[in-house]
């Protein structure tokens, strides 16, 4: 009789790796797309070195693939993408215990939707491990090749999200003597010359995203909710309940050479560095979804002796069956189930329809960013933001309404400022739409408290 160990054995190089591109092609097909990924795909339509939020890369790796029909054109090369991370990030590891990463990019569950939705946490995910890779490239062979590819994947990196300079940070303080090597300097000369495109970009707009993100985002009354709640969401982020086993093995593990402990620096740095900012920023699950790459690869290359206890495999099941789970409960309509975050991704199709039937062929302009993206997505047609009353962010870029060559709109918009029809959104948003307003009356209010 074959054990089921030895099945599993055969099975596992290839169950995981289909698990997460079955998983993340599921998720694309089956709902329409966040605020967010609307809003960055109408970047992917005006694509250029930098944005008012983000560094480019989120919009131009939807422009690949933009070409596609619906959500799957808009999400195509981030599935792809994440199935690269996990698979180079694999290569790191023993190559007996490769379906560890692959498990453990199927049950940490920043890592397992990293790939479906079209926001700039794909990008940083996969190239955060491709400079993971040139690192330990570059210390195992000490050579101005490896010094450019470092550069290069440094580049690609600050082009996706700034988080990953603590990625830099952190290796430098593990690794102060890399400060003496002449590849280095090299690397870093590479990675600045290939990131001017965007420097250029934040100086002729006035630093606009620096900004926004160190001045103009909201801050929170200083205080310990957040703090601890950041730290309870850390504790079992890695893998859910299997999460305490992977910690206890990565705090047991001593580290073996210059690569190791520049790993353990990195999974430990960002968590830190996050830390710190939840005590007067509002706290983001996903600030730390690169961490769990050098946590995960760290552990992988190390005994996974405590894994082959049956407490530890359910654990392990355990936490795969809940990620599955929350994918499934993602598809299915929200009517089903209680979680008020589902409504954002059905049932804007009908909207964005009953919207423009209401507004006739009168210009639809709307107030917030996300709802002018998903009307702009789902009826294919350029529709503003006007920003009143609201943060500021890339519709202040873009002149749509100047285009327009009239002053009449249709405004959908949550101020009460004019009388409006109700068009309550899916997710439960209580809209109107102020039919035939004057632009310059609109825009009266704009520098408001409302």
């Amino acid at each position: 009789m074959i054990s089921r160990d030895r099945v599993f054995d055969k099975i596992h190089p290839y169950l995981f790796p289909l698990m997460l591109l079955l998983g993340n092609l599921l998720v694309v097909c089956g709902i329409d797309l966040a605020h967010d990924e609307a809003y960055y795909w109408l970047f992917s339509k005006d694509l250029a070195w930098g944005y008012f939020d983000h560094p480019p890369m989120a919009a131009w790796l939807i422009a690949l693939t933009s070409w596609l029909p619906g959500e799957f054109g808009v999400r195509l090369s981030y599935v792809l993408l994440m199935q690269g991370a996990a698979w180079l990030l694999s290569t790191m590891a023993p190559q007996s215990q490769r379906w560890f990463v692959w498990l453990g990019v199927n049950i940490f569950p920043l890592l397992a939707f990293a790939g479906v939705f079209a926001i700039p946490d794909g990008p940083l995910v996969f190239f955060s491990v491709l400079w993971i890779w040139s690192l330990e490239r570059s210390l195992r062979q000490d050579n101005m090749s490896n010094a450019g590819i470092m550069g290069l994947a440094t580049a690609l990196l600050f082009y996706s999200k700034y988080h990953g300079v603590l990625f830099v940070v952190a290796t430098l303080l593990a690794l102060p003597g890399l400060l003496k090597r002449m590849t280095f300097w090299v690397a870093t000369l590479v990675g600045l010359l290939l990131f001017l495109p965007h420097v250029h970009w934040q100086w002729a707009h006035e630093f606009a995203t620096f900004r926004y993100h160190f001045l103009d985002r909201p801050k929170i009354a200083a205080g310990w909710r957040q703090p601890l709640e950041f730290v309870l969401i850390q504790i079992f982020l890695p893998g859910i309940f299997l999460a305490p086993f992977i910690w206890k093995a990565f705090w047991q593990r001593k580290a073996v050479g210059e690569f190791e402990r520049a790993l353990k620096f990195m999974a430990l740095f960002v968590p830190l560095f996050f830390f710190i900012s939840t005590f007067n920023k509002k706290l983001e699950a996903n600030w730390t979804v690169a961490a769990g790459l050098p946590l995960l690869l760290y552990v992988a290359r190390g005994s996974l002796e405590w894994l082959q206890g049956r407490v530890q495999r359910t654990l392990a099941l355990s936490s795969l069956i809940i990620v599955v789970m929350f994918r499934l409960v993602l598809v299915a309509p929200p009517e089903w189930h209680k979680i008020k975050r589902g409504h954002e991704f059905h049932g804007w199709t009908a909207w964005a329809k009953q919207v423009k039937e209401q507004a006739g062929s009168c210009h639809l302009a709307a107030n917030r960013y996300q709802f002018a993206s998903k009307l702009s997505f789902y009826l294919n047609e350029g529709v503003p933001a006007l920003n009143v009353g609201t943060r500021l962010n890339q519709f202040e870029f873009w002149d749509w309404p100047e285009k327009w060559g009239t002053e009449d709109v249709c405004w959908v918009t949550e101020r009460r400022i004019f009388p409006g029809i109700p068009v309550p959104t899916p997710d439960g948003k209580n809209l109107v739409l102020v039919k035939g307003v004057s632009l310059s009356d609109i825009l009266k209010h704009k520098d408001r408290t409302l």
